[in-house]
């Protein structure tokens, strides 16, 4: 009898230990089942972290480039801005310097022209005849008149009628056949005209 209580014993002791080995495991298990979940969610935590970081540098990427671009753009407009002015400028160059270019020939041809008709009208003096537009020649009596500064044909023949009357036969016309010039031919001051007398 004490035998078999002493064996029922011994296997409740070995029961019980078996158990109390059991939920032991159990708790160690939780224990680290916990521990991996927290692990876990601090993980999370860092990569959410991590993710609205790179979030706000796309961000600070995107407005920078933003920035670079219409930086670009504007110095772009610039120097098209500056290329044109130096077309219009080097344009408005070219073409004074063409005008300036067109005055000293024109102005070189008139002072020409004025060397030329003064050597002409020198030698008409000194062989006595008066200046002419043609080839032809006339033979007509009257009075030599020098021309100056700012006279015309008619202007002269208007002072000859005023100061003279009917003695020269002093209109526009008759001055302009006896020196064989037409109503568009220039004068110049040094030119030798003659006044015919009436006839």
């Amino acid at each position: 009898m004490r035998t078999m209580i002493v064996a029922i014993a011994a296997v409740f002791l070995i029961g019980t230990a078996g158990c109390e080995f059991t939920n032991s495991e159990k708790k160690k298990t939780q224990a680290a089942t916990a521990a991996d979940i927290a692990a876990m969610r601090d993980d999370v935590g860092r990569l959410r972290v991590e993710v609205e970081a790179l979030k706000r540098e796309m961000k600070d990427s995107e407005r920078i480039m933003r920035g670079h671009i219409t930086s670009l753009q504007k110095n772009l407009n610039d120097v098209d801005a500056k290329a044109a002015r130096r077309v219009n400028e080097a344009q408005t160059k070219l073409v004074n310097k063409i005008n300036e270019i067109e005055r000293k020939r024109v102005n070189d041809k008139n002072a020409l022209n004025e060397k030329m008709d003064a050597i002409v009208g020198e030698t008409r003096r000194a062989l006595g005849t008066a200046p002419t537009s043609g080839t032809a020649t006339r033979t007509v009596r009257g009075i030599e008149h020098t021309v100056k500064e700012g006279e015309t044909v008619s202007a002269i023949a208007a002072m000859y009628r005023d100061r003279y009357g009917n003695k020269y036969n002093a209109t526009t016309k008759a001055i302009l056949e006896a020196n064989n010039l037409s109503a568009t031919s220039i004068i110049h001051p040094g030119d030798v005209l003659l006044i015919p007398l009436k006839e």
